[in-house]
């Protein structure tokens, strides 16, 4: 039996509710109709949004290949990127590049101390290519957070990212509030 009147404070007499209703509205069964109609609609009104988009859509744009030459200039920057080291690059070159190889070997050289990518002693004897690869691995080494990189001018300096910089990793000694506290979780006492 539901309740549809309330009791005044003020005068203790039963005042019957205008806001409560017999409840169908409110009955779990109308409730679970109404919601799967929502759904329906929904998956509906999202199947016609992307029939519509795939209509729109324009056709594959077909692509020549690159043309460094259009660019004016765009040669030259790249060359100077490994300017004093005249090998000619193998146009094949796929399977060779190992990059977890490069990774592992610049970060057990890289110290605290900035010093430079070329610094870095070459894995293979092709030095260009040696180069371009270590540069490849030591950007996704800065992205991944172990190293930092920072260029001035024609020179790339690489150095070990510092631990406690890092306030987002987990187990820190250093927490967010820069109160220092023992590595481990070890409890003073």
């Amino acid at each position: 039996m539901r309740v549809k009147r309330y009791q005044c404070k003020a005068c203790g007499r039963q005042i019957n509710s205008v806001f409560l209703f017999d409840g169908i509205a409110f009955d779990a069964g109308y409730f679970r109709k109404k919601m799967a109609e929502s759904r329906r609609r929904k998956k509906e009104l999202r199947q016609r949004v992307q029939e519509m988009l795939a209509q729109c859509r324009s056709e594959p744009l077909p692509l020549g290949a690159p043309d460094l030459s259009s660019v004016p200039g765009l040669v030259d920057a790249l060359s100077s990127l490994t300017s004093g080291i005249e090998v000619p690059l193998p146009l094949e070159l796929k399977g060779k590049f190992d990059l977890d190889r490069y990774q592992a070997h610049i970060t057990s050289y890289v110290e605290a101390g900035p010093s430079t990518l070329r610094d870095i002693p070459p894995l293979i004897d092709d030095l260009r290519l040696d180069l371009i690869w270590r540069f490849i691995a030591v950007i996704f080494l800065a992205h991944a957070g172990s190293v930092h990189v920072r260029q001035q001018g024609q020179i790339i300096w690489v150095m070990k990212f510092d631990d406690r910089e890092g306030q987002d990793i987990l187990g820190e000694i250093e927490e967010a509030d820069g109160v220092e506290r023992p590595v481990g979780g070890a409890q003073a006492w």
